[in-house]
C-alpha cells in the first residue's frame, strides 16, 4: 500500500501495510471469480496479496512507474500466471483495455516536470493536475467497465478544497457507495503531509438525482474498519450525502455536519456573502523586507523589518487623496497596512508600507508584487485573516491598505448598512461553525468565505446587532475582547440561524 512521504521525491510514495484497512478495501471491491482487476500503482503488492489470501480466481494487472517496484513484483509473483506486471506511468497510460475492478492507494502530490504538467492539463481538463491522486482517480474511472467498481484511498482534501471542484463534478457522474474518513496516524511511522485520509468506493453507473451515500468517521483505530462490514457500521455513520443537494452546493463541495442546523442551512439555497459583498485579497509589495516597517509594538520579525520613524508616517486620509493609487509625493509617505493576525473588531495600525510615488509606480510593474484589487484599497470594509489559529475573526479596515494575508469584505452598493452586522457575523460562533463545515482546515481564503450562506433578519434585528457591534468595537479599542463579551452577540446569531 502506498503512503506519502514528507520529503517530496519523483514518486512521492512509501510502501506500508495496514492489514485491517487493506482487508476492508478488498471487501468493498467485491471481487468475483473470472473478473479482471487493475492495481495502477502496485508498490509492494499489498492489495494483490490480500486478493490472493482470499483465494479469488481473478486476473490481475499490476502497474507501477518505479523500476525497482516492478523488479520486486516480477520476482514475487513469478509463479502466478494470472498476474501481469507492467512498467508504465498510469496517469498518461494509453490503453483500450477496461477492467471489472480497480483498487489503489495512488501517490499524493508527486513531483511533475513542467512538460508533464502540461501533458496532464491537456489530458485532464478541469482537474487539478498538480495533485496526482485526482488524475489517478479519473483515469481509473475511465478504464472501468460499465457497472465496474473501484476503491481508492486518497487524502480527504477532495471533499471541499476549491481547487478540486472539477474532480467533484466528475465524481458526481457515478455512484459513490461510501466514503470512510480516518486520520493518517493509522499508518505508524509514516508522515503523510495530510492530516486526514479517506477510502472512497465508486460504481461506474449513472446515479439517480436522489442517490445518497454514507460518510463514516470516528474510528479509534484501523481495527474499527472491520465494523463497516457488519451491522455495527451504523455507529460510525455521521451523514448521508444526497446527490441532488451536492449538485447545488457551491463548487459542488461535499459539505456535511453532525449539527442539524448546519445541514438545514445548506438545504435552503440561500444567497452567499458574495451576493452582498465583494470578497477580495490584498496587496503585496514584492519585497516586504525593504518596503514594510513596523512599530515598536510588534514583537516578531525584529531583524527582518525596520522600526518605523513616526515622522515618516503619512498623516492624511488616503481616501481623500485625489490619486491615492498613484502614491504620495510628500516625505511623509508611509501608510498603515492591515496584515494577518487574529483580532476581533479592531486592529491597531502596527505595520506601515512605503507609498512613495516612485515606489508605488514600481509596485505596478514589479512581477513579484501584487497590486491586485486596488479599487478596494483605502475603502471601508472588514479584514479577515486568511489563516486562523482557532476561530475566524473580523476587524474593521478603517480605510487602510490591506495585504495578501487578508481577505477584504466590502458591502456592495446599496448594502452598506449591513457593514456592522457582517462585522458581528464574522466574529460569531455561527460563522466559525459554517466556515469549518465549508473547509475544515484553518484556511479562510476568499474562495471559501464567498460560499458562506447568509440569513438577513429584520431591520430591527440588524440595527440591534449593529449597535451591539459598535459597543464591542469601542471595547476592543481599549482592551482585548474575551469570550464573555461575545455572549450576547452569539445569542443573536444563534437565533437568526436557528442553532439548537
Amino acid at each position: 500500500m502506498v503512503a506519502v512521504a514528507k520529503k517530496r521525491d519523483e514518486f512521492q510514495a512509501f510502501y506500508t501495510n495496514c492489514n485491517h484497512i487493506t482487508a476492508y478495501m478488498i471487501a468493498m471491491l467485491d471481487c468475483k471469480d473470472g473478473m479482471t482487476i487493475l492495481e495502477p500503482c502496485a508498490g509492494n503488492g499489498a492489495f494483490i496479496d490480500e486478493i490472493i489470501r482470499q483465494q479469488c480466481n481473478v486476473y490481475i494487472t499490476a502497474i507501477d512507474i518505479n523500476h525497482e517496484s516492478i523488479s520486486n513484483l516480477k520476482k514475487k509473483y513469478s509463479n502466478r500466471t494470472n498476474i501481469s506486471i507492467q512498467h508504465a506511468d498510469f496517469s498518461l497510460l494509453n490503453s483500450a483495455v477496461s477492467y471489472d475492478r480497480i483498487i489503489a492507494n495512488p501517490p499524493y502530490g508527486a513531483y511533475q516536470t513542467s512538460e508533464k504538467k502540461m501533458q496532464l492539463k491537456v489530458a485532464y481538463p478541469g482537474i487539478y493536475a498538480k495533485e496526482t491522486y485526482g488524475v489517478f482517480l479519473i483515469r481509473a474511472i475511465e478504464l472501468l467497465k460499465p457497472n465496474g467498481r473501484l476503491v481508492f484511498i486518497i487524502p480527504d482534501t477532495f471533499l471541499n478544497l476549491h481547487m478540486h471542484q472539477g474532480l467533484r463534478k466528475k465524481l458526481l457522474n457515478y455512484k459513490i457507495d461510501s466514503i470512510a474518513l480516518f486520520p493518517s496516524k493509522f499508518f505508524p511511522g509514516i508522515n503523510f503531509g495530510y492530516a486526514g485520509l479517506s477510502i472512497i468506493s465508486i460504481k461506474k453507473e449513472a446515479p439517480e438525482n436522489n442517490w445518497r451515500f454514507p460518510i463514516y468517521k470516528g474510528f479509534n483505530s484501523s481495527e474499527d474498519f472491520s465494523c463497516l462490514l457488519t451491522q455495527q457500521k451504523n455507529k460510525f455513520e455521521i451523514a448521508q450525502l444526497n446527490y441532488n443537494r451536492l449538485q447545488k452546493n457551491p463548487s459542488k463541495s461535499f459539505f456535511f455536519s453532525t449539527e442539524l442546523w448546519i445541514s438545514n442551512l445548506f438545504e435552503q439555497n440561500l444567497p452567499t456573502i458574495e451576493y452582498f459583498c465583494n470578497v477580495v485579497t490584498g496587496f503585496y509589495s514584492g519585497n516586504d523586507a525593504l518596503n514594510l516597517r513596523r512599530t515598536e509594538l510588534v514583537t516578531y520579525g525584529l531583524k527582518k523589518y525596520q522600526e518605523i520613524d513616526s515622522q515618516m508616517i503619512c498623516s492624511g486620509d488616503q481616501e481623500m487623496n485625489p490619486s491615492p493609487l498613484n502614491g504620495i509625493r510628500d516625505d511623509k509617505c508611509w501608510i498603515p497596512i492591515v496584515k494577518g493576525g487574529n483580532k476581533r473588531f479592531y486592529k491597531p495600525s502596527e505595520w506601515f508600507m512605503d507609498w512613495n510615488e516612485k515606489t508605488v509606480a514600481n509596485y505596478k510593474i514589479d512581477k513579484k508584487a501584487r497590486f491586485q484589487n486596488s479599487n478596494f484599497y483605502f475603502k471601508q470594509g472588514i479584514a479577515i485573516p486568511m489563516v486562523s489559529s482557532t476561530s475566524i475573526t473580523g476587524s474593521l479596515l478603517n480605510r487602510r491598505l490591506f495585504d495578501q494575508s487578508i481577505v477584504g469584505v466590502f458591502p456592495r452598493q446599496g448594502q452598506e448598512h449591513l457593514l456592522m452586522f457582517f462585522l458581528g457575523f464574522f466574529n460569531s460562533k455561527v460563522c466559525n461553525s459554517i466556515i469549518r463545515t465549508i473547509n475544515s482546515s484553518t484556511n479562510n481564503s476568499s474562495n471559501y468565505i464567498k460560499k458562506i450562506p447568509i440569513l438577513i433578519p429584520s431591520n430591527e434585528v440588524i440595527c440591534k446587532t449593529a449597535d451591539l457591534v459598535d459597543d464591542l468595537y469601542k471595547l476592543a479599542t481599549e482592551r482585548k475582547i474575551i469570550e464573555s463579551d461575545l455572549q450576547m452577540l452569539n445569542e443573536i446569531f444563534d437565533t437568526i440561524y436557528s442553532v439548537r
